[in-house]
């Protein structure tokens, strides 16, 4: 009997089947309305963090692994729809080059503005206008690791819950709250409305990261790749900082940037190793 038949699997082997077209759908919405998982770190980090997974996909390869037939299993004590696909059902269902083995649809939705505070003093990083999901990804991954309170996408910003951000992230999104915000008109506003003082990443300025005081309520606004926060909203920043570097280098890339502000406020406020939330820094 093959690991499929002890599983007892529902099986697609034609890419014409109407749920391959859902999830090359979910794949490609804009912003995203049903999150796709690639990959099964992804879609166990999900079922971890209670998010309610309606339905997977595996192939036959896939298990083969010890992990992926427990992840298997998991899904269907969950009364989650697992589907066996063909190799070549799977990579039409995935939108990868290179799919993982096991893909899923999950419902994920955009944070209420409050969740954003749930702690004082909170600490809120805004990605303003950052366009590559992978960076945006890896960002609310830095947000969660330094303890900030969550992340605001806004302007042009990519999709956080979009496949790739969420796989940049690797499950942090599922467990940090993330508010998705066109308007950054609106999103200043709501910051403000929260007590938040608005303190801008710049490439060069006066005030160094490390003379910032980060230990009040602050909302941490990063720019996009390569142009940065524009003119109008650096006018709203309540203040400015600036991280050091060594010329001819003039900019980070917004993750690492991010990784430096969130862990130093971290550093400032004392969270590691004093706060339990969080896992001691050796």
């Amino acid at each position: 009997m093959s690991r499929a038949s002890a599983l007892r699997l529902e099986t697609i082997i034609s890419r014409r089947n109407t749920l391959v077209a859902t999830f090359r759908r979910a794949a490609a919405a804009r912003p995203a309305t049903v999150a796709l998982l690639d990959g099964s770190r992804l879609v166990e980090e999900a079922l971890s963090a209670g998010v309610t997974v309606d339905v997977a996909a595996c192939s036959e390869r896939s298990l083969e692994r010890d992990e992926e037939r427990a992840l298997v299993g998991e899904l269907q004590s969950r009364g989650v729809r697992v589907i066996l696909a063909t190799e070549e059902v799977l990579r039409a269902m995935s939108p990868s080059t290179t799919p993982s083995g096991v893909v899923a649809l999950a419902r994920v939705e955009s944070a209420g503005w409050q969740a954003l505070t749930s702690r004082s003093p909170a600490l809120v990083v805004v990605a303003v206008s950052v366009q590559d999901p992978g960076n945006l990804g890896a960002l609310v991954r830095v947000a969660e690791g330094g303890g900030a309170d969550g992340v605001v996408a806004s302007g042009d910003t990519a999709d956080p819950l979009g496949w790739k951000a969420l796989r940049g992230a690797m499950g942090s999104a599922f467990r940090l709250p993330v508010v998705r915000e066109r308007s950054i008109e609106r999103t200043v506003d709501m910051l403000r409305r929260l007590g938040l003082r608005l303190v801008a990443a710049i490439p060069r300025g006066q005030t160094m990261l490390s003379a910032c005081d980060l230990t009040r309520p602050t909302a941490v606004l990063l720019g996009g790749e390569g142009r940065g926060l524009d003119a109008a909203m650096l006018g709203k920043a309540d203040e400015t900082l600036t991280i050091p570097m060594r010329p001819p280098v003039e900019s980070l890339n917004v993750a690492v940037a991010g990784a430096l502000i969130v862990f130093e406020a971290a550093r400032q406020r004392g969270y590691f190793p004093h706060d339990p939330r969080l896992t001691a820094v050796p």
